[in-house]
């Protein structure tokens, strides 16, 4: 039934066999690379559509005490929106907000809808302004440049040499005795109205707090540290906080308390508006109770 091969069938069958083997490796080598062109040219395809998307840039816990005018200086810093998603989008988004002095920790993370940012924001607390220019300063004195802010009561801080500043200040803290000392009395104030008055803050009727006679440089006489409120009403604070018994003042909490007490009594501390005096001074000791338990 079956024929007998020769020594020479068996090679020349051999042979063909390994012919067709080879073949067969080579068209399923062929097929794999093909297949694996195909999935390649997909990813890169879908690499390139996830390249071509655009995203918008979204501020998370923007504050409310911001006007938009700082919100578009963020996000004019940050890069053009929206923005193209690439790899290293977050990472340059990142670099170019940590140019700004108004944010502090940033987080730059990429959603499925926008590239988030996070950050703490600097609330600025004073104003240094000379004829040229004017910064603000937060409470941990770091120099920040100007932007409209309407919805904060911001005090300036005079009698402190303003030209010393510059546009190259700015993220740095100001190392001064004198504006920390302001700072200082203005974040207690801040604190002070966000617990007894938060409708309608004392800072709001307080133009300019003035340091000219920053520890009696200019006269051991007269208060070391006075403000003036909006219709130019002395407050007379006295001398820098911690120190009142060394000038023998009122306690800092004796006068925090007797401005208070004026400024809920009178509804103002503006006395020359309100025709009931010209001055309030805070610097002779006295005994008065507290508005609130602690400040």
């Amino acid at each position: 039934m079956f024929k007998k091969l020769t020594k020479t069938g068996k090679k020349q069958r051999f042979a063909a066999i390994r012919t067709t083997a080879v073949v067969f490796v080579f068209i399923a080598v062929f097929v794999a690379a093909g297949v694996g062109f195909v999935f390649l040219n997909r990813y890169v395809k879908s690499n390139l559509n996830l390249s071509e998307k655009t995203v918008p840039i979204q501020l998370v816990d923007f504050p409310d005490w911001a006007d938009s005018e700082l919100k578009e200086k963020i996000e004019s810093t940050a890069g053009k929106s929206p923005v193209r998603l690439t790899d290293d989008a977050a990472m340059k988004i990142g670099e170019n907000i940590a140019t700004l002095a108004w944010l502090d920790n940033v987080r730059v993370r990429v959603g499925n809808q926008a590239i988030i940012v996070s950050a703490r924001y600097r609330k600025p607390v004073g104003l240094v302004k000379d004829h040229r220019q004017q910064f603000y300063l937060d409470s941990e004195l770091v120099v920040l440049d100007y932007v409209p802010l309407s919805k904060l009561p911001i005090v300036e801080i005079t009698g402190v040499p303003g030209y010393l500043l510059s546009w190259r200040n700015v993220g740095a803290k100001w190392q001064r005795d004198d504006v920390a000392a302001a700072v200082e009395l203005l974040t207690l104030l801040e604190k002070m109205d966000s617990q007894v008055a938060p409708d309608k803050p004392l800072l709001a009727e307080i133009k300019s707090i003035d340091m000219s006679n920053f520890n009696g440089r200019r006269s051991n006489s007269q208060p070391h540290i006075v403000f003036y409120a909006k219709d130019s009403t002395e407050i007379k604070w006295g001398a820098e906080k911690g120190t009142w018994a060394r000038h023998l003042e009122a306690k800092d909490e004796e006068k925090l308390t007797l401005l208070y007490n004026t400024y809920q009594e009178l509804g103002t501390v503006q006395l020359r508006k309100a025709q009931k005096g010209s001055f309030i001074d805070l610097t002779r000791p006295q005994t008065l109770s507290l508005p609130i338990d602690r400040y």
